[in-house]
């Protein structure tokens, strides 16, 4: 194991140090880069010298090489190689594809005697012969047990067996006071158990996401049980060593307080994601990029693939049919939003494709700036307890910031609390078609009668600066080391 490259920094500050292990940085994009990267940002501004422990080539479908320019300088970053088992797959599942539309062209030319003809032959045959399903098949089952059996408790472990050792290195070399880690992946806070054992570090743990009572590991269990009681064992081990345990929402500590009733309740914190005020600073300064005088109705990020936009498609055509002028002023933009392939049809039958358009991924500040120009935003939740009930979208935050009314298609839960509270939501069921479209409805006759109005509880939205998050999570890091003292002592 080679040691790790960091860019040395000269007189990187006063106060205490804080290594920050975390998987998801820049130039990684995405919502969990956001968390940890506004926090190493602001509590540098907080008298904190930030060590930061990461991935050097992470497998990532979402890069935004904009965001290293809010790295603080006070910060040094350490970058540790790993093997990603998904990047291995995706090379040779494209190297797959290359050797078989070779072999279809080679036979294409071998049937049509050598000509440039495309004949029958040189198109794929369906599913294949019976022998290649039986391979693509049996190939499944031996990704499907590396992914359940192997890579435990995901496939960013194997980076562990480097990170170990290099965080060793980097403990030496910077002198942490603390440790702080944030997951997922999982594997990282089983990363940051061994290391805060092996130092004697105070330590405290973030989950930006529940772990075993979360919706999708629960689904790898039922036939898995070795695998369950594995991560169960490390969660516990979380738990008995952290210092202190941040979750985003109240649900999920009360989970994780009734879980484990021998852990102090005053050890389990809640801090939900929140909003940087100054993302928005480009926002009025820019060229707008938003169409001016339309009804923009606005959501970023993902939509899941476990989500139902059917219903909500469904409400948008039959707005449409009862208000035909509606489609000159509503535009629906789904903002670095996958397109599901089989939403097409959907948009194709209803004919609202100049309605509902899909943008693919951009850079953060793009993002902020299209959700600052839309007259109203919109965001989705699974209409399932362990989502909707109890789990809060990290694009709401920043939503909140603008004071614009937010559609929440969403079940009782967090989310609609916060929204509720804050005075911006319109809250309905996902698969209510008839309620949403009444929602939709009502924005273009306020469009048309003046403008939708904007209202919010602004003592709620304060709470959710990142900022004044900072400056919480500064005084756990206090406390932390104060009874890590006291215990070594």
């Amino acid at each position: 194991m080679g040691v790790p490259s960091h860019d040395p920094t000269q007189d990187l500050g006063r106060g205490r140090t804080v290594l920050v292990l975390t998987y998801r940085w820049p130039p990684q994009g995405g919502g969990g880069v956001q968390r940890t990267l506004k926090l190493v940002k602001y509590l540098s501004q907080l008298g904190w010298r930030p060590v930061v422990h990461t991935v050097a080539n992470p497998y990532s479908r979402l890069w935004d090489p904009t965001l290293q320019r809010e790295v603080p300088p006070e910060a040094t970053v350490y970058r540790t190689p790993t093997v990603e088992y998904e990047s291995i797959r995706t090379a040779l599942g494209g190297l797959g594809s290359k050797v078989l539309h070779a072999i279809r062209g080679e036979t294409s030319k071998t049937a049509g005697g050598g000509g440039a003809t495309r004949g029958p032959a040189s198109q794929p045959s369906g599913g294949g012969t019976r022998e290649s399903r039986r391979g693509r098949g049996l190939a499944g089952r031996a990704e499907d047990w590396i992914w359940s059996r192997v890579l435990v408790p995901d496939p960013q472990i194997v980076w562990n067996a480097a990170a170990y050792p290099a965080g060793l290195y980097v403990a030496r070399r910077e002198k942490p006071d603390i440790l702080y880690s944030s997951s997922p992946p999982n594997s990282l806070n089983v990363l940051a158990l061994a290391l805060a054992r092996k130092l004697q570090l105070p330590w405290i743990a973030d989950f930006r996401d529940p772990w075993t009572d979360g919706l999708r590991r629960r689904q790898w269990y039922p036939d898995n049980p070795a695998r369950q009681r594995r991560e169960e064992r490390w969660e516990r081990s979380i738990f008995e060593n952290a210092n202190h345990v941040l979750v985003t929402t109240d649900p999920a500590r009360d989970t994780f307080v009734r879980k484990y009733p021998w852990c102090p309740p005053e050890r389990v914190s809640v801090l939900t994601n929140g909003f940087d005020p100054a993302d928005f600073e480009h926002v009025h300064s820019d060229k707008r990029l938003l169409e001016p005088g339309l009804l923009h109705l606005s959501l970023s990020g993902n939509v899941e693939t476990m989500f139902d936009l059917g219903p909500f498609l469904q409400a948008v055509k039959e707005l449409l049919d009862a208000d035909p002028e509606a489609r000159n002023i509503l535009r629906i933009n789904f903002l670095g939003t996958k397109r599901q392939p089989h939403y097409d049809s959907a948009i194709e039958e209803f004919g609202i494709g100049d309605v509902v358009r899909f943008h693919a991924y951009m850079p953060h500040e793009r993002v902020v700036q299209l959700v600052a120009e839309s007259d109203a935003l919109m965001l989705c939740q699974i209409p399932a307890k362990e989502s909707g009930g109890v789990k809060l979208p990290g694009k709401m935050f920043e939503y909140l910031y603008t004071r614009k009314p937010i559609l929440a298609l969403t079940i009782p839960g967090v989310t609609t609390s916060i929204l509720n509270r804050a005075e911006v939501g319109r809250v309905v069921n996902p698969g209510d078609v008839a309620g949403i479209r009444a929602e939709l409805a009502q924005f273009v006759y306020e469009y048309r009668n003046g403008g939708i109005p904007a209202r919010a509880n602004e003592d709620v939205i304060q709470t959710f600066d990142r900022r004044q998050q900072a400056v919480e999570v500064s005084g756990l890091l206090d406390d932390a080391i104060r009874e890590g003292r006291r215990r070594r002592s």
